[in-house]
């Protein structure tokens, strides 16, 4: 085991948004972080933020399909798995490496959850490229009465649709206008709507459409909400 004595964490971040994090380590009888190091982290903050964000649209794997019902898990108070369905051990591949017996995104939900009065919830990035949904919450009674219950599915489209805006940089006004068009709005009822001109509309759209690569709205559409 490493003897981790000093500890860095950064945040990746663009547009006032975190896209990621990494926590380096040293131990033995390396020094300390020096301030060196530090400022390395932030000059790479933006930039690995930005390429975080445009990997969050990469279209996932078609070929790989998941099991169509929700993968369950239990866990101990430890957060160690002591039951699970088969469908869970699928999505645990689907999270992490086949030879690791949790996937630490599960354990990090599985960690907020523990003791909360709310379940913890969290939107991850699966190996194929799909976009699931892990929800954790302490149970009560029964053989193990502080244990956690752990599902993961496949996201909502709802859900990924906002990420997807955050992802294509797009500013507030192009996504209110983007919600309108999904909702199947006309340009003058988004223009009434949010007080502008139909031009004005006409204008955000083609800023959208070139931010997401798309020609037309029932491209959009079908881009955001991963038809």
């Amino acid at each position: 085991m490493i003897d981790a004595r000093h500890e860095l964490r950064a945040g990746f971040v663009v547009d006032g948004r975190c896209w990621g994090v990494v926590a380096l380590f040293r131990g033995g009888r390396r020094p300390d972080f020096t301030p060196a190091d530090v400022g390395v982290l932030r000059r790479l903050s933006a930039p690995v933020g930005a390429a975080l964000r445009r990997a969050a649209h990469r279209a996932p794997d078609d070929t790989a399909a998941g099991p169509s019902e929700a993968g369950v898990l239990l866990l101990d108070q430890d957060l160690r798995l002591f039951s699970e369905n088969p469908a869970a051990k699928l999505w645990r591949e689907e999270l992490g490496p086949s030879q690791a017996e949790l996937p630490s995104a599960i354990l990090e939900v599985a960690a907020r959850g523990r003791g909360a009065e709310l379940p913890a919830y969290g939107r991850i990035r699966g190996r194929s490229g799909r976009w699931l949904s892990v929800q954790a919450s302490p149970l009560s009674g029964g053989p193990h009465p502080a244990a956690i219950a752990v599902t993961v599915h496949p996201a909502p489209a709802a859900d990924v649709a906002e990420i997807l805006l955050l992802a294509y940089g797009l500013t507030p006004r192009e996504r209110d206008v983007l919600a309108r068009v999904v909702a199947g709005l006309p340009s003058r009822t988004i223009a009434v709507e949010l007080h502008i001109t139909a031009a004005t509309v006409q204008d955000h759209l083609k800023s959208v459409f070139a931010k997401t690569g798309v020609r037309s709205r029932s491209e959009l559409v079908a881009t955001v909400l991963g038809l």
